[in-house]
């Protein structure tokens, strides 16, 4: 299959879940996004999958422009914001998890090493936002001037040949990068 093609599937199967009741259900927390409203979960989830590197105000603009076709409503930052609190990360996390398993069993062109999936696995330590429960939840880290902020730890699995990010996971701040990559090869 073309990596074209190939693609085409797995948005197509990937549009047909963000947009699923079923979705919707699972990972809505409470009782959000139970009324219409301007921003509806699943414009919401393809909003946040589509990589803020803008300003929030700006990217809703380009994003509405860009995706004409989902009737996006203009929303303000805060409903934004509001909305996004509303979503549990689960569903990203199951987001990925479809896209890499609809990669492996549709693409019949996967390059190995005699036979074998090259892997690697690499981490880092992260700012996340600077709050009480960030802070209480991922652990703090200090500088030279004892000046405490929230950390976390974030670690992806990489199949080196076939270039695709097959697991990737935020953690606790200085977790073991050996039980992280343990927990990535029994994903």
């Amino acid at each position: 299959m073309k990596n074209t093609t190939l693609l085409s599937v797995i948005l197509k199967d990937t549009n047909n879940l963000i947009t699923s009741s079923e979705f919707k259900e699972a990972y809505s927390l409470g009782n959000s996004f139970s009324r219409n409203r301007k921003l509806s979960f699943s414009n919401a989830v393809f909003f946040i999958c589509s990589a803020l590197r803008k300003s929030i105000s700006s990217k809703i603009n380009n994003f509405i422009e860009d995706h004409r076709y989902l009737k996006f409503s203009s929303i303000t930052n805060q409903a934004f914001s509001k909305a996004r609190q509303n979503i549990s990360s689960e569903a990203f996390a199951e987001l990925c998890r479809l896209f890499v398993d609809r990669y492996y069993s549709l693409n019949k062109n996967l390059a190995t090493w005699n036979g074998f999936n090259i892997s690697a696995v690499d981490g880092t330590s992260l700012q996340v936002p600077d709050t009480k429960e960030c802070g209480e939840y991922f652990g703090l880290s200090s500088n030279q001037n004892t000046t405490k902020t929230a950390v976390a730890t974030a670690s992806a699995l990489y199949d080196v040949l076939n270039d695709i990010v097959v697991d990737a996971r935020i953690t606790k701040f200085k977790t073991s990068e050996r039980l992280i990559a343990k927990q990535h090869i029994e994903t």
